[in-house]
């Protein structure tokens, strides 16, 4: 395996010149990604004779959600090659949802969403992938998701609060259907949200769904 290294200064220096600031990739399909050149470190080239393979996929449920950047989404994989994706944005209490096809070549994931009126395609660098977590580079920046476990929390709007456990922490709630006080998870009102919670000793972050009665 043969590994060359280029530093920011040497591979951007004639951009730099340019104030260029966004690394424009064209593939020989004809189609372009674009990278702020902010959040690249260095790029390194790597001739590979094997391709590693991995027991993680990318079909299932994965969800994530930040406070601060007020919303959170849950992304549906399919094995047919469909997907959707389920946003909520806590400021406002109102939802949205997109259907669409997905491909993945590579490190490449191609999202198309069709609709009446508009079509558009988001172009996502996998970053890692794991059985727990799925790490993008997007336009918008970079994102984790986690899958979404089997075990299902259930709570009642308005009644006893979960406790996360000794050696865990809730970390993640929408505020609208559940919140989180004093570390413990309450139910606000009926209907399905979903949370993350923290496992300290590993520091591992997994998501779960919670269904408020």
């Amino acid at each position: 395996m043969k590994r060359t290294s280029i530093t920011l200064l040497s591979l951007f220096a004639p951009m730099l010149i340019w104030a260029q600031n966004v690394m424009q990739i064209t593939y020989k399909d004809g189609s372009v990604a674009e990278i702020p050149v902010e959040r690249i470190d260095s790029i390194t080239f790597i001739e590979k004779t094997t391709i590693p393979t991995t027991a993680a996929t990318l079909e299932g449920r994965w969800f994530w959600g930040n406070t601060q950047a007020g919303y959170c989404e849950l992304l549906t994989i399919n094995a047919d090659r469909t997907y959707t994706g389920y946003d909520l944005y806590l400021d406002y209490g109102f939802d949205s949802q997109t259907y669409g096809t997905w491909t993945q070549n590579g490190i490449m994931l191609n999202l198309w969403s069709n609709g009446y009126g508009y079509k558009r395609m988001y172009r996502w660098f996998i970053m890692g992938l794991t059985e727990n977590a799925l790490e993008v580079m997007t336009q918008m920046g970079n994102f984790i998701y986690y899958r979404v476990q089997p075990e299902v929390i259930r709570l009642t709007a308005g009644g006893a609060p979960l406790a996360a456990g000794s050696d865990e922490q809730f970390v993640f709630a929408d505020g609208i259907y559940a919140s989180i006080a004093d570390g413990q998870l309450k139910g606000l009102r009926a209907g399905t949200t979903y949370v993350q919670r923290l496992t300290v000793s590993t520091n591992t972050i997994k998501a779960y769904q919670v269904i408020v009665e």
